[in-house]
Parts: structure tokens; C-alpha cells; sequence
């Protein structure tokens, strides 16, 4: 089973509470994946598709609860795909009505009942907000294994469509992208930290959960993966500066200069020699009296300048 087939498992387990959510969710499905007919005599009707048998249950229980539907669904061929097996749910007239009228796709004018179309208005609750975007996933939504990769997207029909939903989202405060991809208009999510809270708005707390663990997981060896990068450059600098500095003091050494050093310079140039792995602050803790970083980097500085002098005549350093 995919990631979301497991998350879509885990919405439609959801018990439906307030009606005003039940509704909301509807309203989602509809939009993704109700599909009406013109019959005889002006009369329209509503019919739900889908391939998840989950979800169909989902719409079944939701029109049940909320409206007092009874339209059990039936599985058919599809005509696209190879002839795949849908589940379909088809309400009569007079539920279609019922329904519409529900989500304002109907309302009694002057001269009769007036189609609005299936709605597009804002949601003002946040409990309506949340079940919204659940429905809207369950009908058209995708999201990927987060050990791959951070994706998650909603398939919109139209460009309003798709424009709602980002609008919903931002107000959520969720980072969201929008991209024509042939016929349809996708609204995506690709940082993680983003798709985890709207997981969690959904409802999918388990999925959240998971998804929350691999982010932590990634970021562990990230960080990781940066400390050792950091610790082996500093090595690399260190040995590298270290090589310098014991190439000057060969240098002095073969040109009988060294021993014209002050004596707290040759104690350095020694331990250096000696010690040609550790670092400026553990050569400094072997000094006699102990000294600090800058003051080993100081009197090394001396070290290399002395070496730079060719093969002039003895120098005098001081050793401040």
C-alpha cells in the first residue's frame, strides 16, 4: 500500500462529528469527484466516481450522517484506463436535490429554484477549513513517501478550483505552489515541515506522526553529516597550517638560524616538531607557562617571518 493510500486509510477512519464539517467535507467531494447529468425534464443528478473503495464509504457514511442519503454504491468499468473498476454512487433526483440544496448549489428564487453551481465560496470555521481540505485530498490528493521525497499535491479541474484551495491553504499559513499540468491545475506542497502541519489539519495524525519522525531522522543525520564535514576541514586546516609551519622550522633549521630564535620561540619550534598533530591550543597547553591560541598563532607568525628572511644574517625577535 502506498503512503497515500495509508493516509487516505487513516481520514476515512475519522468518525464524522458536527454536521457543519460533514457538509464541508461533502462540498470537497463534490468538487472532485461528483460529476451531474442533465435527465428529462430539467431534472439533474449527481453522481459520485472514484477508484478508492475507502473513500466511496467515506461519501456513503457522510451523505447518510448529514442528509439521510441511502445511496449505496456499485462498481463499474471505467472507460479510461484500461477498463479499470470504479465505485460508483448515484443519488436520485430528489436526493440530489437534498444534497444541493445542502451546499447552496440551489436556492428558491423569484421565478423557482435557481442553480448556483457547485459552491466556491470561503469557509469561515476552522474545524469547516480542516474538513475541506480532507475531502479535497480523499477526492484528489497524492502525497509521497517522505523517506524519498516532500511532495504533496491536490488535482484541480479548473483553475477556481485550484485557486480556492490556495487560498484556503494560505490562509492556514501553509506555503503553497500552483502549476498547469496538462488539462488540470495542481496545487502542491514540497517542504516537509509544511505537508506535516497540513497532515495534522486533516486529521491524519498517524501519517503526521511518521512524517514528523523522518524529518527528524533527516535532520539528525544532517546535522551530523555537517559536523563531520566541519570537523574533518578544521583537521585538514590544521595539518595543513601545521605542515607550513614545520616546513619553516626545517628551513631555519638547515640554515643554522634557528638557534638564533629567542629561547620562547625555540621551546615552540621543538614542540612542534614534536608534536606535529595537535592543535594550536594543545601545543599552547604544553608551553611552560601555559599560553593561549593567539599567543602560539603570535609566536608562530614569528616563526614563519624568520623563515621568509632567506639567508640573511641573524635577526632579533622579540617574543612579546
Amino acid at each position: 500500500m502506498s503512503f497515500s493510500a495509508e493516509v487516505k486509510q487513516e481520514l476515512v477512519a475519522l468518525r464524522p462529528e458536527k454536521n457543519c464539517c460533514m457538509l464541508s467535507e461533502l462540498n470537497a467531494l463534490t468538487q472532485s469527484c461528483a460529476s451531474m447529468t442533465l435527465r428529462g425534464r430539467g431534472q439533474i443528478t449527481i453522481a459520485y466516481t472514484t477508484e478508492n473503495v475507502s473513500v466511496a464509504k467515506r461519501i456513503f457514511i457522510l451523505l447518510k450522517k448529514s442528509l439521510e442519503i441511502n445511496a449505496a454504491p456499485h462498481f463499474a468499468k471505467s472507460s479510461r484506463f484500461g477498463g479499470r473498476r470504479i465505485c460508483v454512487i448515484q443519488l436520485s433526483f430528489a436526493d440530489t436535490r437534498k444534497l444541493m440544496y445542502a451546499l447552496h448549489m440551489l436556492h428558491e428564487g423569484e421565478h423557482g429554484e435557481v442553480f448556483r453551481g457547485i459552491p466556491r465560496r470561503a469557509l469561515t470555521r476552522k474545524c469547516c477549513q480542516q474538513a475541506f481540505l480532507r475531502g479535497v485530498f480523499l477526492g484528489k490528493g497524492s502525497v509521497s513517501i517522505p523517506e524519498h521525497d516532500h511532495h504533496l499535491e491536490f488535482v484541480c479541474s479548473s483553475e477556481q478550483r485550484a485557486a480556492s484551495i490556495l487560498q484556503l491553504l494560505e490562509r492556514n499559513d501553509i506555503q503553497c505552489s500552483h502549476v498547469v499540468r496538462r488539462s488540470s491545475h495542481v496545487v502542491y506542497l514540497k517542504q516537509g515541515a509544511q505537508i506535516s502541519l497540513l497532515l495534522g489539519m486533516m486529521g491524519a495524525t498517524r501519517a503526521m506522526m511518521h512524517y514528523e519522525n523522518v524529518l527528524a531522522q533527516r535532520s539528525l543525520r544532517e546535522h551530523v553529516l555537517r559536523s563531520t564535514n566541519c570537523d574533518h576541514n578544521n583537521m585538514v586546516r590544521q595539518l595543513s597550517a601545521a605542515q607550513k609551519q614545520m616546513e619553516a622550522i626545517h628551513l631555519l633549521e638547515e640554515r643554522s638560524l634557528l638557534q638564533t630564535l629567542p629561547p620562547s620561540l625555540q621551546q615552540l619550534a621543538a614542540l612542534r616538531m614534536q608534536n606535529p598533530h595537535l592543535s594550536l591550543e594543545q601545543i599552547g597547553e604544553l608551553l611552560s607557562p601555559p599560553l593561549g591560541k593567539s599567543g602560539v598563532n603570535h609566536r608562530f607568525r614569528k616563526i614563519m617571518e624568520a623563515a621568509q628572511q632567506n639567508t640573511d644574517e641573524k635577526g632579533v625577535y622579540s617574543d612579546d
